[in-house]
């Protein structure tokens, strides 16, 4: 979640057997679409124009090229990405039909609108192809609705928008195609190769200098990563299990060099049992990553039992070592310390199993359902499997707190008003408002206005340069015709590669040219989009100021509270369930709740990652406080498994468990803490108690040394277990005081400014 880095230290360093590749440069690939739709639109549009002569027809013909071939510009493999276009193609039919039939009653067409534009905007948590159709099909209807014509019209319309629809299906599958997943999954293949690096040298015990080197070699690597991700087009994401998995993974990698960097056992201790099984969990867990690696390029599959397996006959032999060394005399703490040191090779394994699962998954694979992997994977396979993903996300987004809920409303608000104001006042170009609004809502006041400036200058701009060469070219059509390819790449080009206000410029410059080829009118339909955007962008500040203008540090800090309540919670139980003490909560619940908010809060960071304006709370920062409710949701996680697996309870040792579950309590009163404070987004004045590790520890070896007596050291793991889980999260909760101030500082900043 979470990044701008290369992965080229990383790669020099440690040598990939996986084949180099161009790094897909940004620019490059917007050089690209921009060639492609200077070549294909004019041809359409010469098509449409001289040999279909049908105004509708050529409109609809234009500007569906527009949208499919520069604002969708799908990515993936070809057959993903031809099925991507033909489904847009049919939904932007059926909305182009809708649209048309409801243009000749402004009211009834505004309420449409909210309904659309509502719709399109929430779809956009699904990710993927989803988010890159979302523009293209809200253009559709808004073209369709905006510009009033009669049922009759709809046939020449549609039938505009399906040449455009096949003519940029061919396009995008054989002119120029960029296939940008291969390569994300190349950054994520060499991601995992170091990873099995690092876990190896966890193992072996390096040097402090050494250890640090391989974490950020990992580290470089997972930005290049996120990196790529975020840069993606067609980003992997939503309810389909290769996408779902996908995310999972980039996760489960942060995970790993979490835990690398924070080991879960004092520093020095690298005196650990002498078992065979634990080289044999290390080696299965190396193996894994790599058979990750393996997997994403088009490899064999990694082998996720023999990890499994291994973590189960690690988990045995650690116990009858640590009977054995209690038997033989040893002194508790010691056999203690021990344990401590093989716990860090544990959780990367359990992690690494999912991390396994979910590339086998994200490469089209099938992963076996009855490994014990993290909840989160997405096993279910079929319709079944996507419709109940779907109506998970669907479920955590419709929350009243959710930041998607808020900009779906927002989004369907404003285009509705754009809609009822252009057709009531009458205006020629209505569509120009309601464009000029799509552009400029933002997820608050401040951005919405600052948005709105900018589109304000850039169609300026746009109208100066367009007007004068409109003023000059006079009404020669050969001149616009020469002009017209140059003018798409210039939109095509600065609306991926030249920022905000260049791509208002020269889309109103490409604006100008068509409708001076559709009709003649000389600079005065420049003007007329200047007056119709200044319309379009009050509309978007109006809107941005009455439907939550807050902002996204405040969505921020909200969601984050919420997610930091949730794992508390799950926690809460999780200890109970180790430790045997009985609780009549729901697991699986709390662990859903837990889920859903992680997920509003990935999304609400996603929000303020992608704010426009100067950042008042450090990105990093912010990614911090949520990868730390994700390693305690993952710590949960793995205590409801501890406590599946454990055979023997803790009842040995009453006031041991009583000394462990009263630090617990502290532990997760200074998690609430955390929560209380970003949710009133003020600092508490008070420094809550931190848990006592010297309880913890007596509370341990006193559980180990009655159980010693008694001959059977299993119930005592139990105590010592959740001991060393509450160390572990009390470290995390002391890493998270700058990062949980500044968050608070930033939330009390107010939205205007």
């Amino acid at each position: 979640m979470f990044n701008q880095s290369s992965v080229q230290s990383a790669t020099e360093a440690h040598p990939s057997p996986l084949r180099p590749e161009r790094r897909a440069d940004s620019r490059l690939v917007a050089l690209h679409r921009a060639a492609r739709a200077a070549v294909v639109i004019p041809a359409t549009f010469a098509f449409s124009l001289l040999i279909i002569r049908d105004v509708q027809f050529t409109t609809f013909a234009v500007f569906g090229c527009f949208a499919l071939l520069v604002m969708a510009n799908f990515g993936g493999n070809r057959q993903p990405r031809a099925i991507a276009y033909v489904v847009t193609t049919l939904a932007g039919a059926v909305l182009v039909a809708l649209g048309t039939l409801v243009s000749p009653y402004a009211p009834v067409g505004a309420i449409v609108m909210l309904v659309v534009g509502f719709a399109l905007s929430f779809a956009g948590v699904f990710g993927g192809y989803l988010v890159a159709a979302q523009t293209a099909l809200l253009l559709a209807f808004v073209l369709s609705v905006s510009i009033s014509a009669p049922a009759a019209a709809a046939p020449a319309r549609i039938g505009g928008w399906m040449l455009a629809g096949i003519v940029s299906t061919l396009a995008g599958l054989f002119v120029w195609p960029w296939f940008e997943r291969t390569g994300l999954r190349r950054h994520a293949a060499e991601a995992c190769a170091i990873a099995a690096d690092l876990v190896e040298a966890l193992h072996a015990g390096p040097s402090a200098d050494q250890l640090a080197s391989l974490q950020e070699k990992t580290r470089t690597a997972m930005e290049a990563m996120r990196s790529e991700y975020a840069r993606t087009t067609m980003r992997p994401a939503g309810p389909t299990r290769r996408d779902r998995a996908f995310v999972e993974l980039m996760t489960q990698l942060e995970e790993v060099v979490e835990v690398s960097e924070r080991p879960l056992h004092g520093q020095g201790l690298w005196v650990r049992p002498c078992i065979d099984e634990g080289s044999r969990l290390e080696a299965a867990t190396s193996v894994a990553l790599r058979g990750s690696a393996a997997v994403l390029t088009g490899g064999k599959p990694p082998d996720i039992r023999a990890v499994v397996e291994a973590r189960r006959a690690h988990r045995a032999a650690l116990d009858r070592w640590a009977q054995d060394e209690l038997r033989s005399g040893r002194d508790a703490e010691d056999v203690l310390l021990g344990i401590d040191v093989d716990h860090t090779l544990r959780v990367v394994a359990y992690i690494a199993v999912g991390l396994a699962a979910n590339a086998v998954i994200a490469a089209g694979g099938h992963a076996h359902d009855k490994f014990p992997v993290p909840v989160s994977t997405p096993l279910l396979e079929g319709a079944r499997g996507v419709g109940l993903r779907t109506v998970q996300t669907i479920r955590t987004h419709l929350e009243p707190t959710s930041t998607v809920l808020h900009s779906s409303v927002r989004v369907g608000v404003g285009l509705a008003l754009a809609v009822l104001l252009a057709r009531t006042l009458g205006l020629a170009h209505a569509f120009w408002v309601v464009l000029g609004t799509l552009s400029v809502l933002r997820s608050n006041a401040l951005g919405t206005g600052r948005t709105a400036f900018e589109a304000l200058i850039g169609t300026v701009m746009g109208f100066a340069v367009g007007g004068l060469f409109a003023f000059v070219a006079g009404k020669d059509p050969i001149v616009m015709w020469t002009a017209m390819p140059l003018v798409v790449f210039l939109a095509s080009y600065a609306s991926s590669a030249g920022g905000f206000v260049a791509g208002q410029a020269a889309f109103t410059l490409t604006v100008i040219v068509i409708f001076n080829l559709l009709a003649p009118t000389g600079w005065q339909v420049g003007l007329v989009r200047v007056e119709d955007v200044a319309l379009g962008t009050g509309i978007s500040v109006l809107v941005g100021l009455l439907l939550w203008p807050r902002g996204a540090r405040h969505d921020l800090a909200r969601s984050t509270s919420i997610l930091y309540r949730a794992v508390t919670a799950y926690l809460h139980q999780a200890f109970d369930l180790v430790l045997s003490i009985d609780g009549a909560a729901d697991v699986r619940r709390l662990r859903a709740d837990a889920v859903r908010a992680r997920e509003r809060a990935g999304e609400a960071f996603d929000v303020f990652l992608n704010e426009r304006g100067a950042k008042s709370l450090d990105p990093h920062l912010a990614g911090r406080i949520l990868s730390a409710g994700n390693q305690a949701l993952l710590a949960a996680d793995l205590l409801v498994v501890v406590a599946a697996d454990l055979s023997v309870k803790p009842s040995l040792c009453p006031d041991s468990v009583a000394t462990v579950d009263a630090q617990v309590r502290t532990l997760l009163d200074g998690f609430n803490h955390l929560a209380d404070d970003f949710e009133k987004e003020a600092h508490s004045g008070r420094s809550p108690e931190q848990p006592s590790v010297a309880a913890l520890r007596s509370a341990a070896i006193d559980c180990m040394r009655r159980s010693q007596n008694d001959g059977d050291t299993a119930g005592a793991m139990a105590v010592v277990i959740a001991g060393e889980w509450v160390q572990n999260l009390t470290q995390l909760s002391a890493s998270l005081e700058q990062p949980a101030n500044a968050t608070v500082d930033a939330a009390k900043i107010k939205w205007w400014r």
